[in-house]
C-alpha cells in the first residue's frame, strides 16, 4: 500500500500491532515506577534504622528516575486512551462497563500515588524521617492499586469471566464475577514481583558498572542492595511465571497452544514458541549474572560487559515476555478458552487512517524514547538537570 494511501481502520493487524506497541512501551516505564515506588521507601526506611546517611544518597537519583519514568508513562497512557476510545470503542465500553470496579481501584491508586510522590519529594529533609517513611509507603500503596485494577484488564482478555455485553456473552454476567477469575490473583502478584525484578537487575548491573568504572564504595553498597532484592524476587517472579503458565493451559488454551504446545513437537516449531525458549534462556541466564556479579564484585579483572548485559537482559526480557503474552492472541483480541472474539469484532469500522498517522506516531513515539534516555543520562548519570 502507497504512503497516504486512504485505509479503513479494519486493516485490523496495524492497529494491533501499533496498540500493542504503545502497551508494551507504557508497561515497561509503568513496572519501573511501581517497583521503585516500593523499593524506595523500603531502603529509605532500612537506612533510617541503619543511620546511614551515606546511603540515602543514593535514593534521590533513584527517584528522579522514577519521576521522569512516571512523565513519559503519562504520555503513553495518553495516548493509549485516546487510541483505545477513538479506535477500539468497544473494548472501551466493556472496560467502563464490565470492568468499571477494577478501574475505580486504578483511579484511587492514582490519586493516591501521584500527590504522594510530589509531596514525599518536597518533603525530603524537610520532616522527621519517619513521616517521610510514611508518605512513601502511601507512594507504595497507592502504585500496587493501579496495578490491581489495570491488570483486571490483562487477565480479563485472557479469560473473559464476567463478560455481559450483550454481544459478546462468554459467561453468566455478574458485575463482580469478574473477581473471581482464576488468572487475577497470580497476575497481579506476577506484575508486582516482575515489577521488582525489573528494576533491581537493572539497577544492580548499573550500579556495579558504576562501582567498577569509579571504585566508588556507595555504588557497591547500593548495587548489594539491589542484588539481595533480585535474589528473592527473582526466584518468586520464576515461580508465578510457571503458576500463569499452567493457569494459562487450564484456562486460555489458545495462547498456551500458540506458545507452550510447540515445544512438545519438535518438527512443528513455531515463531512464538522459539521465542519462548530465548525467554527462558534469558532467564536463567540473568539468574547466573546475578550470582557471578554478587561473588564477583570485588575482583580486579571483572568485565565491564557483564553487568551492562544483566541490566540490559532485564530490560529485553520483560519486553519479550509481553509480547509474547500479547501477540499470542492475535487475530483475537479476547480469549475464550481455544478460540476467542476476532479483534475485527471491535475496531471502529467507521475512522479513515493513512499510512502517514502510523508513521507519525511510530516516528514521534521514538523521538519521545530518545529524549527519555537523553534525559535519564543527563540527570541520572551525569547528576543534572534536576538539583537535590
Amino acid at each position: 500500500m502507497l504512503l497516504g494511501d486512504v485505509i479503513k481502520m479494519t486493516d485490523v493487524f496495524d492497529a494491533f500491532v501499533l496498540l500493542g506497541y504503545a502497551v508494551i512501551t507504557h508497561l515497561l516505564l509503568v513496572n519501573f515506577i511501581l517497583g521503585l515506588s516500593i523499593i524506595i521507601p523500603l531502603m529509605e526506611y532500612y537506612y533510617y534504622k541503619k543511620n546511614d546517611q551515606d546511603g540515602k544518597k543514593i535514593l534521590k537519583n533513584m527517584f528522579k528516575f522514577m519521576i521522569l519514568s512516571d512523565l513519559f508513562a503519562g504520555v503513553w497512557a495518553t495516548w493509549i486512551t485516546v487510541f483505545l476510545g477513538g479506535f477500539w470503542p468497544s473494548v472501551t465500553y466493556i472496560a467502563t462497563t464490565d470492568l468499571f470496579a477494577s478501574l475505580v481501584i486504578a483511579l484511587i491508586g492514582i490519586l493516591i500515588a501521584l500527590p504522594s510522590i510530589g509531596i514525599y519529594w518536597f518533603t525530603w529533609d524537610k520532616i522527621s524521617e519517619k513521616l517521610h517513611v510514611l508518605i512513601g509507603l502511601f507512594m507504595a500503596i497507592g502504585a500496587i492499586m493501579v496495578a490491581s485494577g489495570f491488570n483486571m484488564i490483562f487477565a480479563f482478555i485472557d479469560d473473559p469471566v464476567g463478560l455481559g455485553s450483550p454481544n459478546y456473552v462468554y459467561k453468566q454476567n455478574s458485575y463482580f464475577s469478574i473477581y473471581s477469575n482464576p488468572l487475577y490473583p497470580d497476575f497481579t502478584l506476577h506484575r508486582i514481583f516482575g515489577a521488582l525484578t525489573l528494576v533491581s537487575l537493572t539497577f544492580a548491573g548499573a550500579y556495579i558498572y558504576s562501582y567498577l568504572k569509579n571504585r566508588n564504595e556507595l555504588s557497591k553498597k547500593s548495587a548489594i542492595v539491589f542484588i539481595k532484592i533480585a535474589m528473592i524476587s527473582l526466584p518468586i517472579e520464576v515461580l508465578l511465571g510457571f503458576i500463569y503458565s499452567l493457569e494459562l493451559i487450564s484456562n486460555t488454551q489458545y495462547i498456551a497452544n500458540q506458545i507452550f504446545w510447540p515445544l512438545l513437537n519438535t518438527s512443528h516449531y513455531n515463531a512464538l514458541s522459539i521465542l519462548f525458549i530465548i525467554f527462558i534462556i534469558f532467564i536463567f541466564f540473568m539468574w547466573y549474572l546475578l550470582y557471578y556479579l554478587y561473588f564477583s564484585i570485588d575482583k580486579e579483572n571483572i568485565n565491564k560487559i557483564i553487568p551492562l548485559t544483566l541490566s540490559s537482559l532485564a530490560i529485553i526480557t520483560f519486553i519479550l515476555g509481553e509480547f509474547l503474552n500479547d501477540y499470542s492472541r492475535y487475530p483475537y483480541f479476547v480469549i475464550t478458552g481455544n478460540t476467542g472474539i476476532n479483534a475485527s469484532q471491535f475496531i471502529n469500522n467507521l475512522t479513515y487512517l493513512t499510512n502517514i498517522w502510523y508513521i507519525m506516531s511510530y516516528t514521534i513515539s521514538l523521538i519521545l524514547l530518545i529524549i527519555y534516555i537523553w534525559l535519564i543520562n543527563r540527570v541520572i548519570i551525569k547528576n543534572k538537570g534536576i538539583d537535590a
